[in-house]
């Protein structure tokens, strides 16, 4: 489901391929490879349309995870790729139009983006059996990455040999795989179990036993303020900042990714085939928070779990924002000193990570996200308990 969002989001990433390239004259890129010149964006438009991105996809977070639990996630996933394609099939027009087109495009393609990821754990928390959550959020989740070395492989390729200049082509592959996926996307997914003509009778009962919550039923109100104050979701709130400030870094073990940020630090020029190990050990380590803070929105209200997904995200994209102009701030001479202070910090985070996650995480269900069904199962047992006792 997730290799959709990669989707979305290299989109973000292919327009540095544009902004890297200078006007009316060939220079080099960081490969020593000389790369025909096709626009003149100072650094401070590069940063900006860099950043546009962002304006959009943190807008739309919360009300992307609410729409998906009140009216299903199937649908706000699926138009949401749409879009995403459209905008990157119209990039290179509206580069070659106005900066100004872009800057549009790739805000609009920030909102469409933002509802993915809670409408996809939204439609998760009412696929996902009791004792499979964090199996299937991690497989759903390995289509990123595998979708980052597939977008990072064939874009290299086709901006030396594409058609439109190269660049250009990457845009309109992108676009159009993202809309032809949609559109098996709405043939092949549903909302829930119930939904899906496919599914065996064994395999239906199966998951409808192992949910804790009526799948067919759906609610608008949400617990805002129970939810704000659970310090469950707080441990999850702050544990999902941390992941996103050092690059999705590790939740669960936090520690390791730490150990080998400062490690990388260390390394001198000399030795940069260690720094890549210690560095690509770091990131191994951060593949575990899929089965951490970001299943455990769903640990704790299946029911809510796109507009708590959509919570948790809002401040997590925030690092997206701020963290490169952090480490601008402290490497201003990329220097080693510099780097390893900058690795000091990314570690420290991991440090917060652990203690507050460590200290309020929870895997059960919260009082507020349970049918008022099972809170009364739960209030008859307890006094038949008390009951027993007396005698």
């Amino acid at each position: 489901m997730f290799i959709s969002q990669v989707e979305s989001e290299d989109i973000s990433y292919l327009l540095d391929m544009i902004i890297a390239k200078s006007h009316s004259k060939r220079v080099l890129n960081g490969y020593g490879c000389q790369m025909n010149a096709e626009f003149d964006w100072d650094k401070s438009t590069q940063a900006k349309l860099l950043s546009s991105f962002f304006y959009g996809y943190i807008c739309t977070q919360i009300i992307g995870g609410w729409l998906s639990d009140t009216y299903g996630g199937r649908r706000v996933f699926g138009v949401a790729l749409i879009i995403s394609g459209i905008c990157s099939l119209l990039t290179p027009v509206c580069a070659r139009t106005s900066v100004y087109a872009v800057f549009v495009a790739r805000v609009i393609l920030g909102l469409s983006s933002g509802v993915v990821l809670p409408s996809g754990n939204s439609i998760i928390g009412r696929w996902a059996p009791l004792f499979e959550k964090s199996k299937l959020t991690s497989f759903a989740c390995l289509g990123v990455a595998f979708g980052i070395v597939v977008s990072f492989i064939t874009s290299g390729f086709l901006c030396k040999h594409g058609f439109d200049n190269g660049w250009g082509s990457i845009f309109y592959l992108t676009g159009t795989c993202t809309v032809l996926w949609a559109v098996a996307w709405f043939l092949i997914a549903r909302d829930t179990p119930d939904q899906n003509k496919w599914i065996s009778k064994a395999e239906l009962n199966y998951i409808k036993s192992n949910i804790q919550f009526d799948t067919s039923k759906r609610t608008a109100v949400v617990p805002w303020c129970q939810i704000a104050t659970n310090p469950a979701f707080l441990a999850i709130l702050v544990a999902h900042f941390c992941v996103n400030w050092v690059l999705y870094a590790l939740v669960t073990s936090f520690v390791g990714s730490g150990v080998f940020l400062i490690g990388t630090g260390f390394t001198s020029c000399e030795d940069r085939e260690i720094a890549v190990v210690l560095l690509s050990l770091a990131f191994l380590f951060a593949g575990f928070h899929n089965a951490g803070c970001l299943v455990n929105n769903i640990d704790i209200g299946q029911k809510y779990a796109g507009t708590l997904f959509g919570l948790t995200n809002t401040l997590a994209t925030v690092p997206g924002m701020v963290a490169p102009i952090v480490t601008s701030i402290l490497t201003p001479n990329d220097t080693a000193e510099e780097w390893r202070n900058m690795f000091y910090v990314c570690a420290g985070v991991c440090l917060l990570g652990i203690v507050v996650f460590g200290c309020l995480a929870s895997g059960e269900v919260q009082e507020w996200a349970k049918d008022e069904t099972e809170v009364n199962v739960e209030k008859t047992k307890n006094i038949d308990k008390n009951e027993n006792t007396k005698f």
